[in-house]
């Protein structure tokens, strides 16, 4: 096993690819970043997402990262600095804490967000209330969370001619892996469709729901920047017997899910063959996918 955090297997280069600099224009313009002067990130990690929106922000903008794994910490004072040599470095701040007790004042900035947080908590809702502390009134609030459970349902260039009960089996193991992660307190990967009921029950104002309008496709000859960061992460996993899944943790998941052991067994050994499948045809130049992704961005005003 490991000793990184898990998020390091999805901080590699192609998390920098998640997004069209067009589509975040828009999106600035309607959240009117152009009037706020404080951000903070919850769950920041290197702070992808707050180096894209800090420059829509009204300059001299301060930033604060909270992040519960001291490395990110630690590595992204150097990461904005980089991006932004020529603000002051008395605007960014990074501290170590937790989503449900942000080591930030009360009332202490105009925007507040998080990426791919909310989705990995067992109580969401007291995160976001912990956001709400730290948002001044008026202020905006934005999450970025997905619909996970779409990925298992799309289809790519192997998936095409299979069975329909291959296909169905499949469904019904990805459900029961996502009832399990539920039942465990270990978040929910679908968070991004209950975002909106959950703005309104915390009483927020001004309510919108967006998506993220890039896809990550990937088709011969796998040349773009983007694709070759996609496949360079894939190699990443290929080398593991069992891909990018620990065997014994989805077991778990899967009996908490309400499934069985037989069926897991001859589920994941499909699902292991198809990804080794795709990952030789990849190789070969044969495989190809749209890459479509449900990702919600979620935002809403302080009262």
């Amino acid at each position: 096993m490991s000793d990184q955090p898990h998020s390091a297997d999805w901080f590699g280069e192609q998390r920098d690819f998640w997004w069209n600099r067009d589509f975040l224009d828009l999106m600035a313009a309607r959240w009117r970043l152009h009037e706020a002067a404080s951000l903070a990130d919850v769950g920041c990690g290197l702070g992808h997402w707050s180096r894209l929106l800090y420059p829509y922000l009204r300059p001299p903008a301060r930033l604060a990262g909270v992040d519960r794994e001291p490395r990110w910490v630690a590595e992204a004072p150097e990461r904005f600095r980089h991006a932004f040599p020529h603000v002051a470095p008395e605007l960014f701040s990074f501290h170590q804490g937790d989503a449900a007790r942000l080591p930030l004042a009360d009332d202490s900035f105009d925007v507040v967000t998080c990426q791919t947080v909310l989705m990995h908590l067992a109580q969401p809702l007291e995160a976001l209330r912990e956001m709400l502390r730290i948002l001044r009134p008026g202020g905006l609030l934005v999450c970025v969370e997905p619909n996970n459970f779409w990925n298992y349902l799309a289809f790519t260039s192997l998936t095409e001619d299979e069975p329909v009960a291959t296909l169905v089996r499949r469904f019904e193991f990805w459900l029961r892996q996502h009832r399990g992660r539920l039942a465990t307190g270990r978040g929910n990967h679908s968070i991004g469709d209950s975002l909106p009921g959950y703005f309104s029950q915390l009483g927020l104002r001004d309510i919108a729901a967006h998506q993220n309008d890039r896809p990550a496709p990937l088709f011969p000859p796998y040349a773009s920047p983007d694709q070759k960061a996609l496949v360079a992460q894939e190699r990443q996993w290929k080398n593991a017997a069992t891909g990018p899944w620990n065997k014994a943790d989805m077991r778990e998941l899967f009996l908490h899910g309400g499934g069985d052991e037989t069926f897991f067994e001859n589920v994941f050994a499909n699902i292991v063959e198809k990804y080794h499948g795709e990952q030789q045809a990849i190789a070969n130049g044969k495989f190809h996918a749209g890459g479509g992704n449900i990702n919600y961005l979620v935002s809403a005003r302080k009262p």
